[in-house]
C-alpha cells in the first residue's frame, strides 16, 4: 500500500513538471496605436503684402479648437503647433496693414499651409486745418463830436408836470446811442438783445430792477446792464428820475 502511495505521487510530480516546461509563455499586450485623428498637426501661414513680399512682425492668432498664437518671422511664416483637429478662425494683424480673417479646418495627422497676403492700410485722414478767425468787423463812418452840457439842456428841456416820460438824445453814431430819459412813471421791463446799457443817474432816486433782484439808486449811481437782461425803472419821490442812457453795439435809431 506505501509502495502504490509513492509511485501515484511521484507521476503526479512528473506530470505537473511537464506541463510547467511545455506551456508557452504569455507576451504583454502591445499599446494602442494612436488614430490619424488623435494626432496632433501643424499650421503653417505665410504672410506677404500683395505683391508677394514677405511680412515680418505679424501677428497670427487662431481660434476655435484650440489656441494659439505666433509672430512671422523675417521671412512672414510663422508655425502654429500641437493643434488638434478642427474648425480654426485665424486672425493677422500687422501695423500698416488691414487686418484680415481666415477660417481653415485642419483634418487629423495632416500639416496645413495657409498662404495670406495683406493689404496695405490707407494713410490716416488729415486733420482739419483750423479755421482760420473771422476779420474783424469794420465799424461804420464815424459820426460828428458832440458836446452837451446837461444841467443847461434840461432847463431847457426839462419834462412837463404833465408829462409821463420825455426822451431826448443827445448823441447818435453808427455804434451806440446816448439817450436823456426824464422819468415820473416806471420805465416797464425790457431788454436789449444787441447792446450793452449803461445808466447814470443824474438827479432824482429811484430803483433799477435787473432780473429778479432790485437797486436803489440817486443822483450819481452808474449802473452797466448786459445785454439780453432784464430791466426797469421805478421812480420814487415827487421829483422825476433823470437819467443818461448809453446804448453800445447797436446804430443809432434817432
Amino acid at each position: 500500500m506505501r509502495r502504490t502511495l509513492c509511485i501515484y505521487t511521484l507521476a503526479v510530480l512528473t506530470s505537473t513538471s511537464l506541463f510547467a516546461q511545455t506551456a508557452p509563455p504569455v507576451k504583454p499586450a502591445a499599446p494602442p496605436r494612436a488614430s490619424a485623428a488623435t494626432k496632433p498637426a501643424t499650421i503653417t501661414i505665410q504672410v506677404t503684402d500683395t505683391l508677394g513680399a514677405p511680412l515680418a512682425d505679424a501677428t497670427v492668432t487662431s481660434t476655435g479648437t484650440a489656441s494659439r498664437e505666433g509672430v512671422t518671422a523675417a521671412d512672414g511664416s510663422v508655425r502654429l503647433m500641437a493643434l488638434r483637429a478642427g474648425a480654426y478662425r485665424l486672425r493677422i494683424v500687422r501695423e500698416g496693414s488691414i487686418t484680415l480673417e481666415r477660417d481653415v479646418t485642419l483634418r487629423g495627422g495632416e500639416s496645413l499651409v495657409v498662404d495670406v497676403a495683406l493689404t496695405a492700410a490707407p494713410p490716416p485722414p488729415k486733420a482739419p486745418e483750423p479755421a482760420a478767425p473771422p476779420p474783424p468787423t469794420a465799424l461804420p463812418p464815424p459820426g460828428d463830436p458832440t458836446v452837451t452840457p446837461v444841467p443847461l439842456f434840461l432847463e431847457k428841456n426839462f419834462i412837463g408836470g404833465r408829462e409821463a416820460r420825455k426822451d431826448s438824445v443827445l448823441g447818435c453814431t453808427g455804434t451806440g446811442t446816448a439817450t436823456l430819459h426824464q422819468l415820473r412813471d416806471s420805465w416797464l421791463p425790457h431788454t436789449h438783445d444787441l447792446a450793452e446799457e449803461w445808466i447814470y443817474v443824474v438827479a432824482g432816486a429811484g430803483t433799477l430792477r435787473l432780473g429778479t433782484t432790485e437797486q436803489k439808486i440817486q443822483a450819481g449811481t452808474f449802473t452797466l446792464v448786459p445785454h439780453t437782461m432784464s430791466h426797469a425803472l421805478i421812480p420814487q419821490g415827487r421829483n422825476p428820475l433823470i437819467v443818461i442812457s448809453v446804448l453800445s453795439g447797436e446804430a443809432c435809431k434817432q
